[in-house]
């Protein structure tokens, strides 16, 4: 098996941030997709830079925070404080996707002004896999700035494949909620150690914050993660079982 373990939402809070590096640097992470339209998005990029890491994916984000392009253009997906409506007051069938390609590209520009390399795109919520034009726009992103992407809902794979945007055999969304555990990650990994191919584990570890618990219902459990994700006993089933860690880069 190769596994990449990605991190959701770097740069939501300073805690957010802090978790990850720190799961990326002792533990088994092995990417992360950072939010660019987050107040704390070009500090964190400057600190993940400044400990080594040259290499990130996007996260972009439609359910959280205020779009980075203009509000009034925004009309389907932002509210009148000018911030996004959150995931269980949009209904993705009455989006405007070329309201939203504009604000995903704003998104992207962003993050490359950075200087931090591209090297794979998911998004907040899964929220471009509940829509099929919307899917295909961040698609054909994909495409154009030759990053893979993650994609969640296995029914859009053969679109990937036509097209020629990578993305990881098989995606695991399971390691989230209150009963998350050692064993519980071991079992996942166990269960898909004679994988023929490259799968992406999905987590959200932090180190709590009181940002994380006002933006957040997902919030004190993230410590957790972070715990189990840095923990010698997985470190060491990995090393045992001869499991690949890899990047998106790798792909």
């Amino acid at each position: 098996m190769r596994l990449i373990i990605n991190a959701d939402d770097y740069a939501l809070t300073k805690g957010v941030s802090e978790g990850i590096i720190q799961g990326i640097k002792t533990g088994v992470i092995t990417d992360a997709t950072a939010m660019a339209n987050m107040e704390y998005f070009t500090e964190s990029i400057e600190v993940a830079k400044r400990v080594g890491i040259s290499k990130m994916g996007i996260h972009f984000t439609l359910t959280a925070g205020k779009p980075v392009s203009q509000c009034e253009q925004m009309n389907t997906i932002v509210n009148e404080e000018g911030c996004f409506y959150k995931l269980n007051e949009i209904t993705p069938e009455n989006i405007d996707c070329k309201q939203i390609e504009k604000e995903l590209r704003a998104q992207l520009d962003m993050f490359l002004k950075t200087g931090m390399t591209l090297n794979h795109i998911d998004s907040h919520h899964h929220i471009y896999g509940f829509n099929d034009e919307l899917f295909e726009i961040v698609a054909n992103l994909a495409k154009e700035y030759n990053v893979p992407m993650r994609c969640p809902f296995d029914k859009h794979r053969e679109l990937l494949k036509r097209i020629g945007v990578k993305t990881t055999d098989k995606f695991i969304k399971d390691f989230y909620g209150e009963d998350i555990s050692e064993e519980m990650l071991i079992n996942l990994l166990e269960n898909n150690k004679d994988f023929k191919g490259s799968i992406e584990i999905m987590v959200h570890p932090a180190i709590v914050d009181n940002e994380i618990l006002q933006k957040s219902s997902y919030n004190k459990v993230r410590e957790k993660e972070l715990s189990i994700l840095t923990s010698k006993r997985v470190l060491k089933y990995i090393k045992d079982n001869n499991i690949e860690l890899i990047s998106y880069s790798d792909l």
